[in-house]
């Protein structure tokens, strides 16, 4: 009933494009474990090659969780629990990285149909009654106006502060809506956290700690220096510096509690918004808006957006895992962690501009 022929169809073409790359990693998962063969078979895989593949990940799963076992001695029962749970997570870590993968790859592919959409809006009821007030909004955020994003800037803080820490204080204040979604959350990462799930979050964590991002932007910036490309360099020290002093600020006058358990890492301090969510977000954006900027290719530029969006979601979720902040501390700093993004690049862009007009003023023939 849930399983629709388009499903089927779109399985089987997922197996053709990757042959035995899937039969092979479908072994890893219990899920897929079932799945495989059967889409395997309804693409007409050839069998000698199916059964290579999965001889080598039956060999290699099967080697692998011998020698847990054997490590574990009495508690191979206990090692079978885990390998159970931790496949329960890392599926949803592939489902939700496949389908915002599939999003992104999908508008890298079709920036015309994209284009199209948007046209398609400009003649609904809602484009021809407010359609010049749109137009003024739109042109207001075009990177092409150098003082326009000037205008809009401060109804885009109000939105987006606004929206995301009004919500999540009003339900910390009548404890509704949004906040109480926080606990189911919070317990279910719990009953599933396992020595090696946490060990590798404790890394993925650390991509948006103050020591790492610094480490990263360092070298950066002195390219940036050395180039004197001024405004590039004050967009990668500002964005993760304004949200960091942002998040500390917001933090002392709000004063949320962190979750009221045994933390997996050491956290002082108050949990709304997470910083290191905030950060990551300001902080890889400025990159992904640099590396965007350096290629002319469309799905280059989505891609470095979609890697930025997915390694910031990561590292919040990491840091719920951590169990040192709540869902709606995560959604907080990215409210906040994007909205000083938007402010940053506002005024870089602004800088920048300005810097080439003079440039060119200067570099202009006396008339």
């Amino acid at each position: 009933r849930f399983v629709k022929p388009d499903h089927r169809e779109r399985a089987t073409a997922f197996i053709r494009r990757n042959g035995g790359k899937a039969v092979f990693l479908g072994r890893f998962t219990a899920a897929l474990r079932v799945l495989v063969p059967g889409f395997a078979g309804m693409a007409q895989m050839p069998y000698p090659t199916f059964l290579i593949y999965n001889l080598l990940g039956g060999a290699l799963w099967a080697t692998g969780v011998t020698l847990l076992g054997y490590a574990a001695g009495n508690g191979y029962r206990r090692v079978q629990h885990v390998l159970g749970r931790a496949s329960l997570v890392l599926l949803g870590f592939v489902l939700v990285i496949g389908l915002v993968a599939w999003v992104a790859r999908w508008v890298s592919r079709n920036p015309e149909r994209v284009s199209a959409w948007w046209q398609r809006q400009r003649n609904r009821a809602l484009y021809r009654r407010f359609g010049r007030q749109i137009d003024f909004v739109v042109a207001r955020l075009n990177p092409g106006e150098v003082f326009g994003l000037r205008l809009t800037l401060g109804a885009i803080i109000a939105v987006a502060l606004g929206t995301a820490f009004g919500v999540v204080l009003r339900g910390v204040a009548a404890r509704q809506e949004l906040i109480h979604i926080d606990k189911p959350i919070l317990d279910a990462l719990i009953r599933h956290a396992e020595g090696g799930l946490t060990a590798t979050m404790k890394v993925v964590a650390a991509l948006g700690g103050t020591l790492v991002v610094s480490v990263v932007a360092a070298p950066i910036v002195v390219a940036l220096a050395a180039r004197r490309r001024w405004p590039q360099a004050f967009l990668v020290v500002a964005a993760p510096l304004g949200a960091l002093g942002l998040q500390h600020l917001v933090k002392e006058l709000v004063r949320r509690p962190r979750p009221p358990v045994r933390a997996l890492v050491h956290a002082g301090g108050y949990g709304f918004p997470s910083g290191h969510t905030a950060v990551a977000i300001a902080f890889y954006g400025a990159l992904a808006l640099l590396l965007a900027r350096a290629t002319k290719h469309w799905s280059l530029k989505v891609t470095a957006w979609t890697a930025a969006l997915v390694l910031a979601g990561l590292i919040g979720f990491a840091r719920m895992y951590l169990r040192v902040h709540y869902f709606t501390d995560v959604l907080g700093g990215f409210a906040l962690g994007a909205t000083w993004l938007a402010v940053v690049i506002s005024a870089e862009g602004v800088w920048r501009r300005a810097s080439a007009q003079r440039t060119r003023a200067a570099e202009a023939p006396a008339a």
